[in-house]
C-alpha cells in the first residue's frame, strides 16, 4: 500500500523542522561559549590595559609564627594569601602592610622567599611597626616605603628568655632530677644554669643567625639606593631599632610616606590611576578563633596601657 503523497510531505517536512530545531540549539550553545570565552578573555586582557583591575592588600599584623595563634599571624596564612593575589587575574600589583615586631626566624623567612618570587610588582609599607622580622619580610618586595614616625630596623636574632630558677628552688627544698642522654639536653632548664659552653653554643647560633640576616639585608638592598651601603648596617650592628625616616636616611627603605602613598605607587607600577580600586585579602577564621583573637589583643593592649601609666606615675 503506497503512502499518500501528502502524509509524505508532511513528513519530510517535520523532519526538516527537527533538523532546523537542531541546528538553532547548536547556534545558541556556540553564542553563550562565544560569550564566556570572551568574558574571561576580557577579565584577563582588560586589567592589563588598566581599564580595570585592583590593587590587592594583604596586612601583616601581630607577631609572627609558624604557626596560628591569637594575637599574631602565621607564614602559612601569609604565603596563602600571597597566593591568591598572584592567581587573581583582576589583581594587578600587591601592597603589603606590615605592622609587626618581628617573630619567628622560620616564619620570617617563608613569607620572605614567596613574596620575593612574586611574578606581579609587589610593595611593602612599613606602619606602626615593621622591626626585626618584620622588616625581614619587607625586603622580599620591589620597593619598600615606611611612614616617618614608625619603628623598624632591630636588624638581629635573639633566643627565647631562659630562666634559672636554681637558687629559689634549693632554698625552697625543691630538687630536680632529669635523666638524660647527654650533657646539654636538659639545657636551659629552669632548675640549673646556663654552662660556660652552653652558653658559648647558643651564642654561635645566635651569631649565625644575625650573619645570615645582615647578609640578606645586604643582598636585597644593594643598588636600591645610593644611600645604602654596607656601612648602613654597621651604624646598627648593636639591633638597634630606629625610625622610618632614619631608616630612610640608611637606605634600608626606599621612601617615606603614608600608607595611600604606597598604595598609589603600586598602582603606578601598573599603570593604574592614583587612588586606585582595592582587593583586601584577609585570613578567614572561624568565630572562636576570631573571637580569642580580639580578646588576646584587648588583653595585652590594657596591660601595656596599665604598665604605662604606672611608669607614667612614678617618673
Amino acid at each position: 500500500m503506497r503512502t499518500p503523497r501528502g502524509a509524505t510531505l508532511y513528513s519530510e517536512g517535520a523532519h526538516q523542522g527537527q533538523r532546523q530545531q537542531g541546528l538553532g540549539a547548536s547556534k545558541i550553545l556556540l553564542y553563550i561559549a562565544i560569550i564566556l570565552i570572551a568574558g574571561m578573555l576580557l577579565l584577563n586582557f582588560l586589567p592589563a590595559v588598566g581599564v580595570s583591575g585592583c590593587v590587592g592588600v594583604i596586612e601583616v599584623s601581630g607577631e609572627i609564627t609558624s604557626s596560628s595563634v591569637y594575637g599574631g599571624i602565621s607564614s602559612t596564612e601569609v604565603n596563602s594569601l600571597l597566593m591568591q593575589a598572584e592567581g587573581r587575574p583582576d589583581i594587578r600589583s600587591v601592597l603589603v602592610v606590615i605592622d609587626s615586631p618581628g617573630g619567628s626566624v622560620v616564619a620570617s623567612d617563608e613569607i620572605y622567599s614567596t613574596l620575593n618570587k612574586m611574578g606581579k610588582p609587589t610593595v611593602a609599607y612599613i606602619g606602626d611597626t615593621g622591626a626585626s622580622g618584620g622588616y625581614y619580610i619587607a625586603l622580599g618586595a620591589d620597593k619598600i616605603f615606611a611612614n616617618p614616625a614608625s619603628i623598624t630596623g632591630s636588624v638581629g636574632v635573639r633566643s627565647g628568655t631562659l630562666y634559672d630558677l636554681s637558687r629559689l628552688l634549693n632554698s625552697s627544698g625543691i630538687n630536680a632530677t632529669a635523666i638524660k642522654s647527654g650533657a646539654m639536653k636538659d639545657m636551659g632548664e629552669v632548675y640549673r644554669p646556663l654552662t660556660r659552653n652552653e652558653t658559648a653554643m647558643m651564642q654561635s647560633i645566635i651569631d649565625e643567625m644575625a650573619a645570615d640576616f645582615r647578609e640578606l639585608v645586604l643582598q636585597s638592598r644593594e643598588g636600591k639606593n645610593d644611600r645604602f651601603s654596607a656601612a648602613s648596617l654597621d651604624r646598627i650592628a648593636d639591633a638597634r631599632i630606629i625610625t622610618g625616616k632614619q631608616a630612610f636616611a640608611l637606605g634600608l627603605v626606599d621612601d617615606l610616606g603614608t600608607r595611600r602613598d604606597a598604595l598609589n605607587y603600586a598602582a603606578a607600577a601598573v599603570g593604574m590611576e592614583p587612588d586606585p580600586s582595592v582587593c583586601e585579602l584577609k585570613v578567614q577564621r572561624d568565630f572562636l578563633s576570631s573571637l580569642f583573637t580580639s580578646m588576646g589583643r584587648g588583653i595585652g593592649e590594657s596591660l601595656s596601657s596599665f604598665v604605662a601609666n604606672q611608669q607614667l606615675k612614678v617618673a
